[in-house]
């Protein structure tokens, strides 16, 4: 049976009831993982703007990839001039989508294994900002990954351009990628946990 009680410990466990606005104590602390990740996924990007540049044929990849990858560069200098986190963040992963669909879609659409960096993109919007952003985010990947379908079913997605070299690349790129990634991350949960822990009372 169901009580008010056991609802509200529930919820509690599930999620919390309120978004938890952020001190400066916690604003300085995720400025620094901001720079961490874009440290870390953007030595990803410009490996990719590489393999794009001298692996994959026409220029247009390349092209996207350098953009992208520069704007990802400045996320620290948007939330230095804007001082919201969440243009910040929104900057680092808007860049980071639109690349990785893009190199997707020239090297092998649906079937392209770089589409499994959709999963980074809720986590780094979720950790910089809050969860409200990780579930629209949540959602935007899935559309994104849907969308891949539909043009690979559509016969709207060309043929790879990627070469053999650049395939072993990429494959590289994920492989090692998501380990750093991963591990970076549980790095972070726990140097997080230890944070809050012994945070000051009242700050």
């Amino acid at each position: 049976m169901n009580t008010p009680d056991s609802h509200h410990y529930w919820e509690s466990i599930l999620f919390s009831a309120t978004t938890v606005t952020d001190d400066k104590m916690t604003l300085l602390y995720k400025y620094r993982l901001l720079l961490l990740i874009t440290l870390i996924t953007g030595l990803l990007m410009w490996t990719y703007s590489f393999i794009s540049i001298f692996f994959v044929q026409g220029k247009t990849l390349g092209m996207i990839g350098v953009t992208c990858s520069t704007i990802h560069l400045l996320s620290p200098v948007v939330y230095r001039l804007t001082k919201s986190m969440t243009v910040a963040a929104y900057n680092m992963v808007i860049a980071g989508m639109i690349f990785q669909f893009s190199f997707s879609f020239y090297t092998g659409g649906f079937y392209s294994p770089t589409l499994i960096w959709f999963a980074i993109l809720p986590l780094i919007v979720g950790l910089l900002t809050n969860k409200i952003h990780a579930a629209v985010w949540t959602l935007i990947c899935a559309a994104a990954y849907v969308t891949m379908f539909f043009l690979e079913e559509a016969g709207w997605v060309p043929e790879s351009s990627l070469s053999e070299l650049g395939r072993t690349l990429a494959q590289f790129m994920i492989g090692l990628g998501l380990i750093g990634l991963v591990g970076g991350f549980t790095l972070f949960f726990l140097e997080l946990s230890y944070f809050y822990y012994h945070k000051p009372k009242g700050s």
